[in-house]
């Protein structure tokens, strides 16, 4: 579990005290001092993001800071996007009074926070503990509803598997349906077949396609910030390469057996024009199918361990 600690230059001793954590927990402290003026940079945005827990350490002194705000601010905006706790206040100092606090921390009157006012060893150790035992917790819970069998990630790698193949395979029906010369599409068996394929490709695509965007948090809350740029890669491909790209030009193949009763079997001209166009779209797919196949094979196997 990746854990970012969040706190005011002035409580790092106290940071670094507390993120000495179980094993299971990888705690990331900053070791810089930022400016009052500072913008969050994009380091500690990602830092952010990669994490699976923020911590802030709440001080009368982290109260007053604008860099502190301004984490504290991203998390939350974290928190909503995840649609699950995210953020644990942890006060490190006696007498603070949330309630009264300004925003963005007069919130977290109102939620879990872990009192680590006690600055002895045993307080320390105790607060240790009480976060360790608090995202123990959580991650359980997180478990239970992602993953009640164990297997969720490894269906869901599955079920994303199982939907690319049956996109190439649909696309490499209509493909295969439009291989022949025109004379031949135009037959009623051969015109029958390519309606059939071309229609279970549209139907298809009509759900698959705009499931891709629904996709895309979702990876990245199983596997990662790296999974998830990897799938927008395999994804851009697929939307302006393969379904707006060669595929898309495959149209022009079927307009020309539309066209063929009417204007083409009377012209030879436009005839020979139109079939050269045909297997300039179906050679020109053949490539771009090639490497649809090996992307989406190379993408599942980083989604599985």
């Amino acid at each position: 579990m990746r854990v970012f600690i969040s706190h005011a230059w002035e409580d790092k001793p106290l940071a670094l005290s507390l993120s000495q954590l179980p094993d299971f927990i990888d705690a990331w402290v900053d070791v810089r001092e930022l400016l009052g003026g500072e913008r969050l940079d994009p380091t500690i945005i990602t830092a952010i993001e990669d994490s699976h827990v923020f911590i802030v350490l709440i001080s009368r002194i982290s109260l007053a800071k604008v860099w502190v705000a301004q984490e504290v601010n991203w998390a939350m905006e974290r928190e909503a996007q995840k649609d699950r706790v995210f953020v644990l206040p942890v006060v490190i100092e006696a007498g603070i009074d949330l309630t009264t606090s300004a925003p963005p921390f007069q919130q977290f009157a109102q939620r879990l926070f872990i009192d680590a006012s006690d600055r002895s060893e045993a307080g320390i150790a105790k607060a240790r503990a009480l976060i360790a035992g608090t995202l123990f917790h959580w991650a359980s819970d997180w478990l239970d509803r992602m993953e009640p069998r164990g297997d969720s990630n490894r269906r869901f790698a599955d079920t994303l598997e199982r939907d690319l193949v049956e996109f190439q395979t649909r696309l490499f029906a209509v493909k295969a349906a439009l291989a022949w010369p025109l004379p031949t599409l135009v037959q009623d068996e051969a015109v029958a077949h390519l309606i059939q394929v071309k229609d279970a490709y549209n139907t298809f695509t009509e759900r698959f396609i705009p499931h891709l965007g629904d996709l895309d948090a979702d990876i990245r809350w199983r596997f990662g910030v790296a999974a998830q740029r990897g799938f927008m890669r395999l994804t851009t491909f697929i939307r302006n390469e393969v379904y707006h790209g060669a595929a898309f030009a495959l149209n022009d193949a079927i307009e020309s057996i539309n066209a063929f009763e009417t204007v083409l079997s009377k012209d030879p001209p436009a005839l020979a024009a139109a079939e050269s166009r045909r297997q300039a779209r179906v050679a020109a797919l053949e490539p771009v199918m090639a490497e649809l196949v090996e992307r989406t094979a190379d993408y599942v196997d980083t989604l599985r361990p």
